[in-house]
């Protein structure tokens, strides 16, 4: 006896057979009753294609996707609200305490430096509070793969942040 010997093969199932009369067609069944292809179309039926082409209506911006151009518009520091003086002298006291080699801070810079979390920077910018930030139909437009703010915009998101938890 050998070492497979012993070992029964396995079972196989048995292929399912259709019936010869089935009335529904299987997926690669093909009715006898239809003709193959018989070449090129008629030139006359290209013709009347190119017709119904030409005279379809155009299509709608919202179809055509990228090539329709939304207004930009960067929000300026002429945008920005008036916030109060002493409010102004506390967010600087706040950024002169910041290390100077600090100069484009990220969303997890700004919270590690001010405990100020990404939702609220984003809804901020959003809001239209800080300058520099490049909009579209209220949306706003990406700077890159990683958005930074630089110290006016730092600033002005700063005196935004203090002024609505004053305001509370």
């Amino acid at each position: 006896m050998t070492a497979g010997a012993h070992i029964a093969a396995p079972q196989r199932r048995k292929a399912r057979v259709k019936p010869v009369d089935a009335a529904q067609l299987g997926l690669f069944d093909a009715p006898t009753a239809t003709a193959p292809n018989k070449g090129p179309v008629p030139r006359s039926a290209n013709r009347e294609h190119n017709a119904i082409v030409a005279a379809s209506p155009p299509t709608s911006p919202r179809r055509v996707g990228r090539a329709v151009r939304c207004p930009t518009r960067t929000v300026t520091v002429e945008d920005m609200p008036d916030y109060p003086a002493e409010l102004h002298e506390a967010v600087d006291r706040m950024l002169a305490d910041l290390r100077a080699d600090r100069v484009l801070l990220t969303y997890r810079a700004i919270k590690e430096c001010f405990g100020i979390s990404r939702a609220t920077v984003a809804r901020r910018v959003k809001e239209g509070l800080v300058p520099g930030v490049r909009m579209a139909n209220g949306r706003v437009l990406d700077d890159g793969p990683v958005r930074r703010f630089d110290r006016l915009q730092l600033r002005w998101l700063l005196l935004a942040v203090r002024f609505a938890r004053r305001q509370e």
